[in-house]
């Protein structure tokens, strides 16, 4: 029993209703700070440790014990060194053949830790609501690999479980173009333990993508190693990505601007690092390819001398650089 008290951290107690006699065990001894080969347990002493706002009447022992205020309870002691420890106690009467309660055997086990810990989770949802209040959007915390703590609001947003929120090799819920941003946006912000700052695209549970902006901050040991990251995010209603404000060729403008260098289209894949067959069928139809791949084949372009410029109803024309002008013409009379 001296063993299992040890390593559950609790002890034990007997109350005689008719004598008023208590016994402490000695895992009880321990928690309340006392030595149990020099204490006498009694009520009186029991009462001088029980914090003042947690003590009961002991007037009338029975009608304590029938009023059912012991079978479970939470208090405070304050220890002969002064120390303050959380308490939670469960106890149940022994009655005699004539209904009588006349002994209360109970168990009580030192809960400091747990309630301490549930203390500071509370403190840390009312901080986030208010800070939520505060700044509008959604404040949240990650682990040290950047991967959410609490999934309950981004479940709202997207309906993915708790497991499907942190498999970051599919990151389903975020739009496949961003996808990408998003895991260099943490990597850069966990190897350097700087300001995770993104705009993304994440698809809701109707099934539409909606633009949001998240940003967090470290949150530093002694040692200068994450501990968590606290974090902020909020919808973002008029957002355009970098892809999406580039203004896109046509499989017209392309396959001229091609014939205004003179390129093959496999000397085109080379130099915008596209795949041939893509460089085929973006000058077939632009609208078959990803973005991404339109917007290096553009800078491709404009790297080698091409400017595009609008003119007229939003149409445009397309011209070299001056300098790429004269080297081609120096090319031509030389050839």
């Amino acid at each position: 029993m001296k063993l299992l008290e040890e390593k559950l951290d609790l002890g034990t107690w007997t109350w005689d209703l008719e004598t008023s006699e208590l016994v402490w065990s000695t895992g009880l001894c321990r928690i309340l700070g006392v030595n149990p080969n020099t204490v006498v347990p009694n009520i009186d002493l029991y009462q001088s440790l029980v914090h003042p706002d947690d003590q009961l009447e002991f007037d009338d022992a029975v009608l304590l014990a029938a009023s059912k205020k012991l079978e479970h309870r939470r208090f405070r002691i304050i220890r002969p060194d002064g120390t303050l420890r959380v308490l939670e106690s469960k106890a149940h009467p022994h009655f005699n053949r004539d209904g009588k309660a006349v002994m209360v055997i109970g168990v009580i086990r030192d809960i400091t830790e747990e309630e301490q810990s549930r203390l500071d989770c509370v403190l840390q949802k009312e901080t986030a609501k208010a800070l939520t209040k505060l700044l509008g959007g959604d404040v949240w915390r990650a682990y040290p690999n950047g991967k959410l703590i609490e999934t309950v609001h981004w479940t709202k947003l997207t309906g993915q479980t708790p497991q499907e929120t942190h498999d970051w090799e599919k990151l389903a819920a975020i739009h496949p173009e961003d996808r990408s941003l998003f895991r260099e946006a943490w990597k850069d912000a966990i190897e350097h333990r700087s300001v995770f700052d993104v705009t993304i695209r994440i698809r809701l549970v109707n099934g539409t993508y909606q633009c949001i902006r998240g940003r967090a901050f470290p949150v530093l040991d002694a040692g200068g190693s994450v501990t968590q990251w606290v974090g902020h995010t909020v919808i973002v209603k008029e957002h355009r990505t970098k892809l999406e404000e580039e203004k896109l060729l046509t499989s017209a403008q392309i396959r001229a601007s091609r014939a205004f260098l003179d390129w093959t289209a496999p000397e085109l894949a080379a130099r915008a690092a596209v795949s041939f067959s893509t460089v085929r069928r973006m000058e077939h139809d632009a609208r078959t390819v990803k973005r991404e791949s339109l917007v290096y084949v553009k800078k491709a372009f404009q790297d080698a001398g091409i400017c595009y410029h609008q003119v007229g109803d939003g149409e445009v024309a397309i011209s070299l650089k001056q300098n790429e002008v004269l080297q081609a013409i120096s090319a031509l009379a030389s050839a």
